[in-house]
């Protein structure tokens, strides 16, 4: 097998289910006796879960996979672990594979959480003595203690995630397939987990990894595939699949509101095709025209609410004005928002600014007053949001801007937005210190003092005050330490 060879080759998939309208119509027609009855055809439709899907990973690939609950996520998943056969298509794997996917498959409730742990690992061909290594890591990983000693049917839900996912990861294989598994337990196991991925992953594991989450995905994952009815709607880096993807939910979701509840199913069918060829057909034209320095690649992900404001223009500005993408730690910077509406009137709006880091976790929030934009006697209004010094460290940043009709804090479930442009702008920032991995400089001042001994009695004299002599950093090395 050349080390060049993909690791994963899936060429004209297709997987197609027979559905039948009872449980006697199913058994009889799979063991050949559905001529009993004669009298009438067996009743079933067929249904393609996986339709025409062409795919290839290559070696230490990070692929994400998202989609709606039903696209066909999970049957790709067993079809490249050799669960299911495909109806049509080859299906090609070079490499051990190490699947995630059926979360405590193989393990007996009966068994203690040891034996559980000793016959998974056996059952995956470890010697002796990669076997003990990877024993002392399970054990170290699920601090399950003495709870190791008892049968896992006695274990919390939490406790067997722990188990099922230290298990399945103390092996390392040349292909990892994750479906739904790390969002387990609770936010320390969540840490533990994440970090075990990363050294996965960067040992050249190719990792597919199935989840809901779209910030595990940017966490994990340089690309991602979305699948939508058994097709592959768009691969590509793995920010602009999750904002497309995140586009689409929210335009079902306010299509479904205005929609009326009797529309035929059919018609339902033509309007998600229709948004989907649409969103499809943005990412290709955003990918091809070279927008803003500071659009990310994929285009700006639009989110359409409430009629009202909607946002012309966004600019992040140097301390000289001018539109820039490349920014310095300790520089004032400001973000500019331009706004218009096709319809004259008073609007209420709430102007929401927020940063990300490149893998999706939340940095920042700014929200502002709530303005009364005026578009009866303005054309078009500015609002600027001024940061007098910049406070984040090395690195790129995701910014999105929204606009809110109503927004409370207190309760986000009646909040109303007019538009939401989501994660569309990057920014890359510079530090003096080209190597300081901070995240962010927090405003901060030292302070030293000296505290006296007590005096043990009054027959021995106090000491004096021991003498602190502090020098600013950078300034001098000669620094006297109490």
């Amino acid at each position: 097998m050349p080390d060049e060879a993909p690791a994963i080759v899936l060429d004209g998939i297709t997987k197609t289910y027979r559905l039948y309208q009872s449980p006697s119509e199913q058994a009889l027609d799979v063991f050949g006796l559905s001529w009993l009855r004669f009298w009438r055809k067996p009743q079933y439709h067929d249904r393609a879960a996986l339709d025409d899907v062409s795919l290839t990973v290559g070696r230490g690939e990070r692929l994400g996979i998202i989609g709606r609950n039903g696209a066909g996520k999970t049957t790709l998943l067993k079809l490249i672990t050799g669960n299911f056969a495909p109806t049509r298509g080859t299906v090609t794997v070079n490499g051990s594979v190490q699947a995630l996917i059926n979360i405590g498959l193989g393990f007996h409730p009966e068994f203690t959480g040891y034996e559980n742990i000793r016959s998974s690992l056996v059952y995956n061909g470890l010697n002796d003595t990669e076997l003990r290594a990877a024993i002392d890591d399970i054990v170290d990983f699920v601090e399950l203690e003495e709870y190791l000693h008892q049968p896992i049917k006695t274990y919390s839900m939490g406790m067997q995630s722990r188990l099922y996912f230290a298990t399945a990861t103390a092996i390392h294989p040349d292909i990892l397939i994750i479906d739904e598994v790390l969002g387990a337990g609770d936010a320390y196991f969540s840490a533990k987990s994440a970090d075990r991925m990363r050294r996965l992953t960067s040992a050249g594991s190719t990792l597919l990894l199935v989840s809901h989450s779209t910030t595990q995905v940017l966490q994990f994952c340089d690309q991602a595939v979305w699948i939508e009815n058994g097709r592959v709607m768009l691969r590509d880096q793995a920010l602009t699949v999750v904002n497309a993807y995140e586009k689409f939910i929210s335009e079902m979701e306010r299509r479904k509101k205005t929609s009326s509840p009797s529309q035929p199913v059919t018609e339902r069918h033509w309007l998600t095709e229709r948004i989907l060829q649409q969103l499809v057909a943005e990412v290709d034209a955003a990918k091809a025209k070279k927008g803003a320095p500071h659009q990310i690649e994929g285009g700006i992900s639009q989110w359409e609410g409430e009629p009202g404001p909607r946002i012309a223009s966004f600019e992040v500005l140097d301390v000289d004005g001018q539109p820039t993408a490349n920014l310095t730690t300790g520089d004032p910077v400001s973000f500019a928002v331009e706004f218009e509406t096709a319809e004259p009137g008073i609007y209420p709006c709430t102007v929401c600014i927020l940063s990300y880091t490149l893998d999706g976790k939340w940095l920042t929030r700014h929200l502002s007053c709530e303005y009364l934009f005026d578009f009866t006697a303005q054309s078009r209004h500015r609002v600027t949001l001024r940061y007098d010094r910049l406070m984040l460290g090395n690195g790129a940043y995701l910014i999105s801007v929204a606009t809110y009709k109503v927004l409370d804090l207190k309760d986000l479930s009646t909040a109303e937005f007019y538009e939401i442009l989501a994660r569309s702008y990057r920014i890359q920032v510079r530090d003096e210190d080209l190597v300081d991995a901070t995240l962010f400089h927090h405003p901060a001042s030292w302070r030293i003092e000296a505290i006296p001994h007590e005096r043990p009695s009054e027959a021995e004299p106090a000491e004096g005050l021991a003498m602190v002599h502090a020098v600013d950093r950078g300034n001098s090395n000669d620094v006297a330490l109490p």
